[in-house]
């Protein structure tokens, strides 16, 4: 094959991987959640300004100055689980997922509900819009003796309230 026909191959197929990854970078995150992401980086960078957050597909993520730790909770029978690892904030940190799911929240949690680890505190939330008929899907944890009571605040007020921020 001669040199130019192999340039002129590889610039074919560089620019057709080029106009897929485009059309791919256009589906990595769910365009509904850009203002609830945006208000998210605000509240948490107040805070938090040395946090690091993404959105993802349909979950938004942030965390500041986590680890992680080996959990054991109690089953309702009184036994004990075995134990796994799970990643949480320690002291003057913050972890949290904010997820956007169709339909009514249908976990066997109820909502909203405060399980407590021996560090930290885990919030779980899953207001609901029936407009959109969609919930947030929330895990906030928070260290368990330093709570920011003002962000707890801000984030659940802005949780709550994430229907009119859902883009159309």
């Amino acid at each position: 094959m001669n040199t130019r026909l192999r340039i002129s191959t590889f610039l074919c197929l560089a620019l057709s991987a080029m106009s897929v990854y485009a059309q791919n970078a256009d589906t990595l995150h769910d365009p509904r959640l850009e203002q609830i992401y945006s208000s998210v980086q605000r509240i948490v960078g107040r805070h938090y300004p040395t946090a690091t957050y993404h959105l993802l597909k349909n979950k938004i993520h942030f965390e500041h100055n986590t680890r992680l730790f080996i959990i054991h909770v109690p089953l309702k029978t009184g036994e004990w689980q075995d134990p796994w690892e799970e990643r949480g904030p320690r002291k003057g940190g913050i972890l949290g997922t904010i997820e956007l799911r169709d339909g009514e929240y249908t976990g066997a949690a109820m909502v909203p509900q405060t399980f407590d680890r021996l560090y930290y505190s885990i919030i779980l939330m899953a207001p609901y819009s029936r407009k959109h008929d969609c919930h947030l899907y929330v895990h906030l944890y928070v260290p368990k003796h330093e709570s920011k009571p003002e962000f707890n605040k801000e984030l659940t007020e802005l949780v709550n309230a994430f229907e009119s921020k859902l883009k159309e």
